[in-house]
């Protein structure tokens, strides 16, 4: 029997090599997809988009034929498409459902899928309807297929000049309004140049990009911005001290590291504290809040509060973020220390909960621009803490990192952690919170107690055999300890080298 390469079916999306998904599989797949659009999701329409990789095309066409073939009706973004803008163009067709082909920061060879039902809801394990995913992959290892005797209609829709007015009208960004602002892009020949350029363009930014060119071989390596080697020639160009803001973008344009115009990191946090008070702006009723990934910096968190939303912690992963912010009425968006950042949209009368990175970074470039000492104040505030990044180890078993995770567990709780699984709804947060001298519930008047530290852990859902920790900490001695400490006791059960990604 063939080789149905399961294990391409994450916790939130699709992720795979691409000489393990043949055409004659991808067609399996887009098969399956076709009939869980018709049968459980109950349309017969999908918008179909897909990245920088150079496989892109020929997967589309491939799901293009599939899911005609099976009598949906099909809109084809044309060329090189951001996730963002993806989401965009699903939330201008509310009805339809959509498929996203490509591979975020995965290796050039990887390819993937991001699956959105009407009115762009996530389609994930264990969310969607009849279980989403799940019911996809039991649809393609049944092999099942459709047939319909009228083959859908294919049509284009090209959503760039929509969606950069969208998002400017949206993040308060005139024409013209950042002339003479100094800020530096690089898309590491990702998917976002495009929209970023013309946008920025427009606003009358004074922008500085690199790698604008889609390149599905991403000569720099992953199009990953947490890897040094890949963003080295974007650092080197901002220590000229020529910007006053830089974004750094991944493959498919849905991650943006921001970094002041000394090359300082904002960690994703900080960025959120800055921006969110625009975001209040325009979500304005009382008892309106907005998520917190659990590894978010408290004394982000303490920022956050300021503006007046209530902040609870959030479990990881793009599609049950998402999930969680449109189930709940009183959350409108949320921050993930991987440099994501989400919203509930407002689009045609429609409420959409996604990502925009456009919005983002132009509201990004807004609070630089025009209150540069509010920046000035977080880095600050951030500068007093110290973190060590989101790292991982690679493990030989499932059992073995078990063991390795409820072993860095018991070591924290050993010396006065308190742990925390899950969040405030009663939802399994899926990782770990441990902390010192921090209550869970954070505020704007919350006291942290001196010596306190965050360790946060977590199964990768998107690498087989990770398993991933982040820290954050009053001082650089406590964070570079608490590394030190999962380092040694990770290595009593096989873990490989330390993995950044």
């Amino acid at each position: 029997m063939t080789d149905l390469n399961l294990s391409m079916f994450r916790a939130y999306d699709i992720r795979t090599p691409s000489t393990q998904l043949t055409d004659e599989l991808a067609e399996r797949l887009c098969n399956g997809e076709a009939i869980y659009f018709r049968d459980s999701v109950g349309t017969k329409k999908v918008v179909l988009a897909h990245d920088a990789r150079a496989n892109g095309p020929r997967y589309l066409e491939i799901g293009v034929a599939a899911f005609r073939r099976a009598g949906l009706d099909v809109v084809v973004v044309p060329g090189v498409c951001s996730t963002s803008m993806f989401y965009f163009a699903a939330m201008k067709y509310p009805d339809h459902a959509g498929v996203m082909f490509g591979a975020s920061h995965n290796p050039a060879g990887d390819t993937g899928q991001k699956i959105v039902g009407p009115n762009v809801r996530p389609i994930a394990e264990h969310i969607g309807p009849d279980g989403g995913l799940d019911k996809i992959v039991e649809l393609y290892q049944a092999g099942e297929k459709s047939t319909d005797a009228t083959p859908g209609k294919l049509t284009t829709y090209d959503p760039l000049e929509d969606y950069v007015a969208y998002s400017m009208q949206l993040a308060g960004v005139e024409a013209g309004s950042l002339h003479g602002f100094s800020i530096f892009h690089d898309y590491l020949n990702g998917a976002a140049g495009r929209e970023m350029i013309h946008a920025f363009g427009l606003a009358g930014a004074n922008l500085k990009s690199l790698h604008a060119n889609p390149d599905g071989s991403f000569p720099l390596g992953d199009p990953n911005p947490v890897k040094t080697n890949v963003v080295r020639e974007g650092i080197e160009e901002l220590a000229s001290g020529a910007y006053a803001m830089a974004n750094f973008f991944d493959g498919d344009g849905d991650r943006i590291d921001f970094y002041h115009g000394s090359g300082t990191y904002i960690s994703s946090s900080f960025a959120y504290a800055a921006i969110l008070p625009y975001i209040r702006e325009r979500f304005s009723a009382d008892g309106l809040g907005v998520y917190a990934d659990l590894k978010s910096n408290p004394l982000a968190i303490m920022q956050m509060a300021s503006t007046g939303f209530k902040i609870d912690v959030v479990r990881n992963g793009h599609s049950q973020i998402k999930e969680s912010i449109a189930s709940d009425s009183y959350k409108v968006g949320a921050v993930e220390e991987s440099a994501h950042y989400y919203e509930k949209f407002i689009l045609d009368g429609g409420e959409y909960s996604a990502e925009n990175t456009l919005y983002i970074s132009l509201l990004g470039a807004r609070a630089f621009n025009e209150h540069p000492e509010r920046i000035a104040e977080l880095l600050n505030i951030q500068s007093q803490t110290a973190r060590e990044r989101e790292w991982g180890y690679k493990f030989s078993s499932d059992e073995l990192r078990a063991s390795a995770l409820d072993a860095v567990k018991l070591h924290f709780e050993s010396i006065g952690a308190k742990s925390l699984t899950r969040m405030a709804n009663g939802l399994d947060l899926e990782a770990t919170m441990m902390r010192i001298g921090i209550p869970f519930e954070v505020d704007v008047d919350t006291h942290l107690q001196s010596g306190w530290g965050q360790v946060c852990q977590r199964t990768s859902q998107s690498e087989n055999g990770l398993a991933r920790w982040e820290v954050c900490a009053e001082n650089a001695e406590i964070a570079a300890r608490a590394k030190q400490d999962v380092a040694q006791i990770v290595k009593e059960f096989g873990a490989g080298e330390e993995y950044q990604g």
